[in-house]
């Protein structure tokens, strides 16, 4: 079995419930326990980071320190950061680098930095690339989305390339606005063209249906992200980086439960065009060290049992262990607090 060797980037995905986020923790905690400088993003709206790692939602966007003490005697010198992710944190760093004004008030700009509000896969990738840049950490472990949200997240760059491929350019002529970037004295992208009437229609309908307001805040939130454009399309290079296979890390978690194997199996398939060969499949809650160990021999409803929860667990290898490096098989952990089962797993990290 290959052990992973330690890169800049490691991306953790899943469906929902299998432990993602508990396991990628656990990965910083045992990275951060061999002295390594360590940054955990979650881009995951529902933000079980901040329960397992005890910090605020205030805090979204920034860097966190946090003290491995907080997860037993054995961890007490090792000290990790941790982000969650904020679109509203990410977009306001944006304007802060390009000089570019926001206007934060525009309900079209707040319902897009809401944690479900769209923007979360495409800023998750602008942060993670950011951060990256900065050459500070030794590696930065990315808690992805659950599921389909996952999926979202590695099409983000196509998304970045939809969006700015000009379709805007013609309604922000008609309505008199520029793409031109006062601050660098350069023109981003504008195209002089003639406004078709089909343009002047589309306004006149959506200004009837959605009123004026709407048409203006929406046109104007827009405007203000294409004059960002660098901002989003160098984040593009990320896509790069996680193709690498000498930068990153792939990292599937599913759990010791039938369906949840199946749903590793379709995960895989929808991400296996980003995936190089290290890639590997994290089996969490498996009850096979147990069960491998559990004497039934005098009972033959026992035994039966016992071959039955065997056969389950190793059917979920059977259906995926071939796309894989190598699989690793961490414990269902019985303690009550997150940072007990954070501890626990980090110190399977260190077995393997």
């Amino acid at each position: 079995m290959k052990h992973p060797d330690i890169k800049q980037i490691e991306i953790f995905c899943g469906t929902g419930g299998v432990g993602k986020t508990t396991l990628a923790t656990s990965r910083a905690l045992f990275l951060a326990n061999l002295s390594k400088k360590v940054l955990i993003i979650t881009i995951d709206p529902a933000k079980r980071l901040k329960e397992v790692l005890n910090i605020k939602d205030e805090t979204g966007g920034e860097a966190q320190s946090v003290k491995g003490n907080i997860f037993g005697e054995k961890f007490q010198n090792a000290t990790f950061d941790a982000i969650l992710m904020s679109p509203y944190a990410s977009l306001k760093r944006i304007e802060q680098k390009t000089k570019i004004k926001t206007d934060f008030n525009n309900t079209i700009i707040q319902t897009l930095v809401r944690p479900y509000g769209g923007m979360n896969e495409i800023m998750g990738m602008v942060d993670v690339h950011h951060f990256y840049n900065l050459n500070k950490y030794d590696v930065i472990i990315l808690d992805t989305p659950p599921g389909k949200h996952f999926i979202d997240f590695l099409e983000s760059a196509k998304k970045i390339n939809n969006f700015f491929d000009k379709s805007f350019i013609e309604i922000f002529s008609y309505l008199g606005k520029s793409l031109k970037n006062s601050n660098k004295d350069k023109e981003i992208g504008i195209i002089k063209l003639l406004v078709t009437t089909g343009i002047k229609k589309l306004i006149s309908y959506l200004e009837i249906v959605t009123g004026p307001e709407f048409v203006k805040n929406f046109t104007e939130a827009i405007h203000s992200l294409y004059l960002a454009q660098e901002a989003f399309t160098d984040a593009l290079k990320l896509e790069e980086i996680l193709q690498n296979e000498k930068k990153s890390n792939w990292f599937l978690v599913t759990s010791a439960q039938q369906h949840k194997g199946e749903e590793a199996e379709e995960l895989h398939s929808l991400a296996v065009k980003l995936m190089h060969k290290d890639n590997f499949l994290l089996i969490n809650k498996s009850l096979m060290p147990l069960l491998l160990d559990w004497d039934a021999t005098n009972s033959n409803d026992l035994t039966i049992i016992k071959n039955s929860l065997i056969k389950r667990e190793q059917s979920i290898r059977n259906c995926i262990q071939d796309q894989f490096e190598s699989i690793f098989e961490f414990p269902e952990v019985l303690g009550i607090s997150p940072q007990e089962h954070v501890a626990e797993l980090a110190e399977v990290w260190k077995k393997d």
